[in-house]
């Protein structure tokens, strides 16, 4: 027993994210590098299995970006019903995933499959810190806030499972979702981020949430800047958000200090993404220029708020 103990000491010791301070991804110091590891895969979220392999491909990336890391390499997940969904379409799957892991340099040394009712797809992926490793949770007074994706992944995914959604707005969630977050990543650390998040299962306002905890710090945000999917809004109009997505609206309903009077938008701001943007905190002294980042780095950024000490751990719409 007790040179197990010694075993789980000695291991921590090496763990600077993920014990005691859960993050994105988790962060082990090997070699003089800081390894940055994640894992993440899901059912079919796109009726195209090329698409859906792309998908799954880079939000299991984005973990890696968010904590300022680039990829080194991937093991694929793969949970599928052989008796019932062709090999070839697996195979669909699989060479969607493989392509935006080739994108990313991201080399795919293996994998493990079984045999399940419900297909799932996804990557274990590990990568390493460029620079600075990002935290969610490190943001400072006056920082501002900028997106790096539309929302609206989440009420699009419901449109389909209803065959409500039409090809043209299922074309404009799968590019946004295929979408890695490496320029995003570069941006963080050209302007010496303080904090940085991904997007996804809890919405804007969960992950905004997370980050606001125990800082003694709250958010303006800019109602008018945020994004969406061109499309989104009139399928909320019309009823399409998830259990999820209500389930993070009830988590965070009681931080939020609403003065646009739009239900709908704060549905938007806790709509579940896959493979959505970074979140990411710039210092104010920062000069960021949109336009420029856009041109020089293909990269489209909207400024959605900033940080103070106005609302403890509240986020306050304006």
């Amino acid at each position: 027993m007790s040179q197990f103990k010694n075993h789980k000491a000695l291991s921590a010791s090496n763990v600077s994210v993920g014990l005691n301070n859960p993050d994105d991804a988790g962060v082990v110091r090997a070699s003089g590098e800081n390894l940055i590891q994640s894992i993440d895969f899901f059912t079919p979220i796109l009726d195209n299995p090329y698409d859906w392999g792309r998908v799954a491909a880079a939000n299991a990336l984005s973990d890696i970006y968010a904590m300022g890391g680039e990829p080194l390499s991937a093991l694929q997940l793969v949970c599928w019903p052989r008796d019932h969904i062709s090999f070839d379409i697996l195979g669909e799957v699989i060479r969607g995933g493989l392509d935006v892991m080739e994108q990313a340099k991201c080399s795919v040394i293996g994998g493990h499959s079984i045999d399940d009712n419900e297909p799932k797809y996804g990557f274990s992926v590990t990568g390493v810190a460029k620079e600075t490793v990002f935290l969610n949770n490190t943001i400072k007074d006056g920082d501002k806030l900028f997106l790096s994706k539309p929302l609206g992944t989440g009420v699009i995914s419901t449109a389909i499972k209803k065959d409500k959604a039409s090809s043209e707005i299922i074309n404009k969630a799968t590019n946004v979702m295929t979408t890695l977050n490496n320029s995003a990543a570069d941006v963080a650390h050209k302007y010496n981020a303080n904090a940085v998040t991904d997007i996804t299962g809890f919405g804007l306002f969960g992950h905004l949430s997370e980050m606001l905890k125990n800082t003694n710090l709250g958010a303006n945000i800019y109602s008018k800047n945020i994004p969406a999917i061109e499309g989104v809004h009139e399928l909320i109009l019309n009823g399409f958000f998830s259990s999820g997505s209500q389930r993070n609206l009830d988590h965070v309903r009681e931080l939020i200090i609403d003065n646009s009077s739009d239900q709908n938008l704060i549905k938007l701001c806790c709509d579940a993404q896959t493979s959505g943007g970074l979140l990411i905190a710039i210092p104010k002294d920062q000069n960021i220029d949109i336009a420029e980042i856009k041109e020089s780095m293909s990269l489209e950024l909207w400024e959605i708020g900033e940080i103070n000490t106005d609302y403890i751990e509240k986020i306050n719409i304006i």
